[in-house]
């Protein structure tokens, strides 16, 4: 299996996701006085499709190449294969693999290219550019999450935004202040806000005193969220200085979104099942596959809610979540519309489906659920030099579980060549894999190149490709 990649740049932290196998690298940019500016790179693993794609009895290995330049200049390089302990993939639950390495770096604009490969085998290319200011000034780097690993406090393992959805959850973040001023009494300030509102939450916040005075200062804190509501947050850090204008203090923000399990048992609880849901939604194996079909349109802590739903959860609380589902967004016509989404998701089932996988669960079928159907599609199961491949475009983005955007596209391809599986492969919509050398990718078997910055404009000349001519804005 062909696993693309995803690399995001939320500056200063970059983040990356796999097709195949999901995962996420944290980039955080930190200074010493001794070797200057260097960058922390951390990846995390998700086990579960590490699992399932290797597909061997020997432990996986994930390799990874990591290079920082400075234009042509390559000022740091760093290859890992991260050997991941053998889990069983049955378990109840599996625990994501973290492994962090450091790269020399230096001010200015840098780019940061991460090859990438299941096995020993590089398959895949990332990179993208960002910017690191010189540390002339007291300071503080960007904020980190961290999470217990036995005594200490280590590298979360991080997939895009934090999510945290556990009874007890505490979340831990880590920072550096740089370059304290002597002889000046200095505190550290954190404090959670809400982003539905822009106010802080009364109780969750508190005060670090800074007693050291060296030039940097590690800084770590934890706030308890167990009684935090669902919903998204921001945690706000400020360096409070003696005698410093208010206005130069040193902040960092960080979001993440919470998930309250034991408000969500009491959302579900609290309502009661009106029969008319029964007979819409049916019973057994029939009501989890309309209720796993919701997860395309549904919100983070819905899509929580509807990951939980396991053999043992009764078809009377899955009757009541969809029942209030529906009611929350549909206060007066809830049925009517669940039955219209029924409907959708049958022709999405037709349309998109295989004898193994259900259409919603497919690329093309979460997103067309998602999103809608596209303004214009552009077919082409039958290439020359690639692979069949489809072109989505769409005018407007307009859906409560993603930003508002207009005029992206999303690009599908069959690798398999034969039936319908065809999987994402790049999208410039923001939260969807962004993959710049998708180009290459769907002309893997006749476009070669080893030049790593090639985003395969240089083939418009093929004989016989239609890549490049494409009558989607921006498809070709």
């Amino acid at each position: 299996m062909r696993r693309m990649l995803f690399l995001g740049f939320l500056l200063p932290s970059l983040n990356l996701f796999a097709q195949g196998v999901k995962i996420g690298a944290d980039v955080h940019p930190y200074w010493s006085p001794e070797v200057g500016h260097y960058l922390e790179i951390t990846y995390s693993i998700e086990p579960q499709s590490l699992y399932t794609t290797w597909g061997q009895e020997s432990d996986p290995v994930v390799t990874t190449l990591a290079l920082l330049q400075q234009g042509e200049k390559v000022i740091g390089a760093e290859k890992l294969a991260i050997s991941c302990p053998s889990q069983n993939i049955k378990a109840e639950k599996l625990f994501p693999i973290v492994q962090s390495t450091f790269l020399p770096a230096d001010t200015g604009q840098l780019q940061l290219t991460v090859l990438y490969g299941v096995g020993t085998e590089l398959t895949d290319t990332l990179y993208g550019s960002f910017y690191i200011s010189p540390i002339d000034r007291t300071s503080m780097s960007p904020l980190a999450w961290q999470e217990p690993q036995g005594k200490y406090l280590g590298p979360r393992a991080q997939f895009g935004q934090a999510v945290y959805a556990n009874d007890s959850d505490k979340v831990h973040f880590y920072t550096q202040a740089y370059k304290l001023p002597s002889g000046q009494k200095t505190f550290f300030t954190y404090e959670i806000y809400s982003l539905d509102t822009d106010r802080p939450m009364e109780g969750y916040g508190g005060v670090i005193r800074i007693q050291s005075k060296e030039t940097v200062q590690p800084i770590h804190g934890g706030v308890l969220i167990s009684e935090l509501p669902t919903g998204n947050y921001e945690l706000r850090c400020v360096l409070n200085i003696q005698n410093m204008d208010r206005h130069l203090y040193p902040e960092q923000r960080i979001k993440f979104y919470r998930v309250n399990p034991s408000e969500l048992a009491r959302w579900n609880t609290s309502t009661p099942v009106d029969p008319r849901w029964m007979g819409l939604l049916d019973h057994g194996d029939s009501l989890r596959h309309w209720v796993n079909g919701m997860y395309p349109i549904a919100s983070i802590a819905e899509r929580q809610q509807i990951e939980r739903f396991g053999p043992q959860t009764s078809d009377t609380a899955i009757w009541r979540f969809t029942q209030r589902f529906w009611e929350t967004r549909h206060p007066t016509d809830a049925l009517a519309q669940c039955t219209l989404f029924q409907n959708l998701l049958r022709r999405v089932d037709a349309q998109y489906s295989s004898r193994a996988v259900p259409g919603y669960a497919t690329d093309r079928g979460r997103v067309f659920l998602q999103y809608g159907a596209p303004t214009l599609t552009e077919k082409r199961p039958f290439e020359t030099d690639g692979y069949p491949y489809e072109i989505w475009q769409y005018n407007l983005l307009d859906v409560p579980n993603a930003p508002y955007q207009i005029n992206k596209i999303f690009v599908f391809v069959n690798y398999a060549v034969a039936g319908r599986n065809y999987e994402l492969l790049h999208s410039n919509a923001i939260g969807e894999i962004n993959n710049t050398r998708w180009k290459i990718a769907l002309q893997k078997r006749s476009y070669i190149t080893e030049d790593i910055d090639d985003t395969g404009q240089t083939g418009s000349d093929k004989f016989g490709s239609r890549i490049y001519n494409n009558i989607i804005p921006g498809g070709g």
